[in-house]
């Protein structure tokens, strides 16, 4: 079910108006079964996203504390993004819910507010953490606070995304971003380069 919940959202299907009757054909279940497991077509839907957070978050760390200098991880990073979000609308909704830009129902709401203290302790800052200190122990950046090396770096990684968002003419009325004339690869050395000589200024 979270994979078609995923699917759903990813076509550009609205939470607000998904019923469970629709995801569990998707899923190819019947309707009882997620009933079985779910008190409600919300708690499938945040459920859903919060399984798809997890998701990335293991990923990336796994690249963190795999092989690679500093550069590389960066980089493969930017590369699963790229590869991940090829179909953004999970993660503008994500962001969008987050901010309170997307108008959701009161129910979807609730339920977003538990899943949010349910995955508080799934912070992707102590992975970033981990590559920050590569970063400085092969003498590639300067700066040792690490709630201004997060920020550069989400930073720059929300750049790469909104750059990857406008050039592969992804649904405006989703993340409505003009495009800019560069392809991912200029994008990519262009914001490793930027975060490298933000946190050595």
């Amino acid at each position: 079910m979270y994979g078609a919940v995923i699917e759903m959202i990813n076509e550009g299907w609205d939470v607000n108006t998904m019923k469970v009757s629709d995801i569990t054909a998707r899923a190819g279940i019947g309707k009882g079964t997620a009933y079985e497991y779910f008190s409600s077509k919300e708690a499938i839907i945040t459920m859903a996203l919060g399984h798809d957070i997890l998701k990335k978050h293991v990923q990336i760390e796994k690249i963190v504390d795999g092989g690679g200098t500093f550069e590389e991880k960066t980089n493969r990073i930017f590369d699963y993004v790229e590869e991940e979000f090829g179909k953004p609308q999970t993660f503008c909704t994500l962001v969008r819910i987050g901010t309170g830009s997307y108008e959701i129902s009161e129910s979807i709401r609730q339920e977003y507010k538990k899943l949010q203290e349910d995955i508080s302790g799934i912070s992707i800052e102590f992975v970033l953490d981990r590559l920050m200190e590569q970063g400085r122990r092969e003498g590639i950046l300067s700066q040792q606070n690490p709630g201004l090396c997060r920020t550069a770096f989400l930073a720059q990684l929300m750049a790469y995304v909104a750059i990857l968002i406008s050039e592969k003419g992804w649904n405006r009325e989703v993340c409505p971003v003009e495009g800019c004339g560069v392809s991912a690869e200029e994008a990519k050395r262009f914001v490793y380069a930027s975060l490298v000589k933000s946190l050595n200024e």
